[in-house]
């Protein structure tokens, strides 16, 4: 694992160049390790390592046989022993035991088709001396960033936007539509940043460099395919042996590896299928805080886990001081992201890292195989949609009235009036409108005409809409798009975002087995009603697992792992945030109304409605221009 950074002279060497060790050393945590580069008259590549695999002879930049193909890279490739035997049977010699080695030589044999050989988690520079030509590649789903920007006759790239922002042309004008996606979403849907001249290379893409060219391809992306098994039955047993072989294959490493823990059906499987291949006993790591009963974790179920397996438990309880947490999240991310479980992984990771180099985490088996409770609602929509409108409509005015929020941040009255309102819309529509923090009409309430005047109209859920109706090729039913769609959308740029940033920012390696390109292509294949039979989330995969694990898991409800700041923002951390809110500050930013902040806020403390999540992005927002915008920020390298 390492952090990447470069750049590339697109058509006439000479001309001044960034600071390619600064450029790279702000990645050190990443790859605290080692450092290498690579220099010549048109190229620069750096990175930095975080030892996993060949810690002996893995060291980066990588170069083939002859020393005109040049690699740096940031991942893992499970395959690579594989890839390797097939690479030497057509005559390629190895130098090194890692995977790394793999990326030059089968540059070589399969030019830019090399990401569809590749099972893992990457991002890659490739230089081709020969051909004058620079290759960024990054993985299938998205779970290692890679960002770049123009700037006249430079194109420069990295796995963090910091890295870009040292370059004295690199403009910080901020991108408004992206602004105005992360308050609705919490998170920049890439390729999109939040500065105008930066964006993210998108998963399952590749950019190529030449002749003062730039290309970007896409060389994958997920397609469903319901109706390939013959039977519920016969994809449970697909599900089993390929979600065993992921697992299998993630454990590969020279340093220990350990699983981040919780109560839930997704690490408790991977646990059971981490036993099965694990001579050792198995370090597992969880964390809870809060009260003592537990109401925000699954630490008593993850222990009881821990139990039957006889792991070498570490379980971690803890006050966590948001104030002084959050500055250093948002340095991390180099853009506003507002998803709170940033800061609980970032504690997690932490405290992991004392004790393993690599954790295994569950992430992506609520995308893959339907563990969220919007998709039952879905489910349930076209049933829905045969009511007349006027009693869809009054159904919505009604629960307006009888849905009253809950005050402790729990969701199951604002998901159903979510599922109300949206029952008189389109079922695009529909779902978009389940995925924002606060719909639209009551958000464009809050920005000034000065910013409403940036927008001009902008469509904030379009990306999602336009997933979900799959215009890009072959249109698989309704219900199959909303998996599809979240896998391209939310699991990106949210889950595997955060899980990236918060263990890099520890120099912790996490490897997600149910983020996998074969299990990706099994449950590509699969009916949605098949996931949610007896009305259950994830009842496919829980089937699935059912030889490894206990009734209690099984049937266990989804909980997750979230901060109380629906209750802290009506209590203790009320002051920070009007402070953080203040009119003259709101004023000076230009994007809000400070009245209308002030009104939102008001419904908050009284309860009235349930604005946690909006209020923590405008917090956010705040801090992010403190660190990155405002005349102090003047170095962003500070990072």
């Amino acid at each position: 694992m390492c952090g990447i950074a470069g750049y590339i002279v697109l058509t006439a060497p000479g001309q001044e160049t960034p600071d390619l060790k600064r450029m790279t050393r702000l990645l050190s945590h990443r790859g605290p390790d080692e450092e290498g580069y690579y220099r010549d008259a048109r190229v620069g590549l750096g990175m930095r390592r975080l030892s996993i695999i060949d810690l002996a002879t893995g060291k980066q930049p990588i170069h083939n046989e002859t020393g005109d193909v040049t690699v740096v890279f940031n991942g893992e490739i499970y395959n690579f022993h594989q890839l390797r035997s097939d690479l030497q049977e057509l005559g390629h010699r190895f130098s090194t035991a890692s995977d790394t080695e793999v990326l030059v030589h089968g540059y070589e044999e399969w030019g830019d088709d090399l990401p569809q050989h590749l099972r893992g988690m990457f991002t890659f520079a490739i230089w081709d001396h020969r051909q004058q030509r620079l290759l960024l590649g990054r993985d299938h789903f998205g779970i290692k960033p890679l960002y770049y920007t123009r700037c006249g006759d430079l194109l420069l790239f990295a796995s963090e936007i910091k890295s870009l922002l040292i370059w004295k042309d690199v403009s910080r004008e901020i991108n408004h539509h992206a602004l105005d996606q992360f308050l609705s979403f919490l998170y920049i849907p890439e390729p999109s940043s939040i500065f105008r001249e930066i964006q993210a290379l998108p998963a399952g893409h590749t950019l190529a460099c030449q002749q003062g060219e730039t290309r970007v391809d896409r060389y994958w992306s997920y397609r469903p395919e319901p109706g390939r098994f013959r039977s519920r039955d016969e994809a449970i047993q697909a599900v089993r042996e390929t979600f065993e072989d992921s697992v299998q294959a993630m454990l590969i490493a020279d340093v220990p590896v350990g699983l981040f823990l919780s109560g839930g059906v997704d690490s408790a499987s991977i646990l059971a299928m981490m036993a099965r291949h694990t001579e050792e006993p198995i370090q597992t790591f969880s964390i809870g805080f809060g009260d003592a009963e537990h109401r925000w974790d699954e630490l008593e179920a993850a222990a009881e886990l821990a139990r039957h397996h006889a792991t070498e438990h570490h379980e971690f309880r803890l006050d966590p001081d948001v104030v002084s947490l959050l500055p250093e999240v948002i340095r991390h991310f180099d853009q506003p992201f507002a998803n709170p479980t940033a800061v609980i992984l970032q504690l997690l990771s932490e405290k992991t890292r004392e004790h393993v180099k690599v954790a295994l985490s569950g992430t992506g088996g609520d995308e893959f195989f339907a563990g969220y409770p919007r998709y039952l609602g879905m489910a349930l929509f076209n049933r829905y949609r045969l009511l007349p409108a006027a009693l869809r409509r009054a159904a919505a005015g009604l629960g307006r009235i009888v849905l009253r929020e809950s005050n402790d941040g729990r969701q199951g009255a604002r998901r159903a009036r979510r599922f109300l309102e949206s029952g008189i819309l389109p079922f695009d529509e529909s779902y978009a409108a389940m995925l924002v923090t606060l719909e639209d009409a009551r958000k464009h309430q809050l920005y000034t005409p000065e910013m409403q005047s940036q927008l001009n109209g902008s469509d904030t859920t379009a990306f999602v809409r336009q997933h979900l109706t799959d215009s890009n090729g072959a249109t698989p039913p309704p219900l199959e798009r909303l998996l599809a769609t979240d896998i391209a959308t939310y699991l990106p740029f949210n889950q595997l975002a955060y899980a990236d940033r918060m263990s890099m920012a520890r120099s912790l390696e996490v490897r997600v087995p149910f983020v996998d390109q074969k299990l990706a292509d099994v449950a590509a294949g699969i009916p949605l009603a098949w996931h949610l039979k007896r009305g259950q989330t994830k009842s496919l995969f829980r089937d699935a697992m059912a030889p490894f694990l206990s009734q209690r898991v099984l049937k266990g409800a989804k909980r997750g792992l979230n901060l109380p700041i629906a209750l802290w923002f009506r209590g203790e951390l009320l002051d920070w945030l009007r402070g953080l809110l203040a009119p003259e500050r709101l004023a000076q930013r230009g994007y809000f109304r400070p009245e209308a902040i002030a009104e939102l806020l008001n419904e908050h403390v009284a309860g009235r409605r349930d604005h946690s999540l909006f209020l923590w992005a405008l917090a956010v927002l705040e801090l992010w221009h403190r660190e990155y915008i405002d005349p102090a920020s003047s170095d962003p390298a500070k990072t």
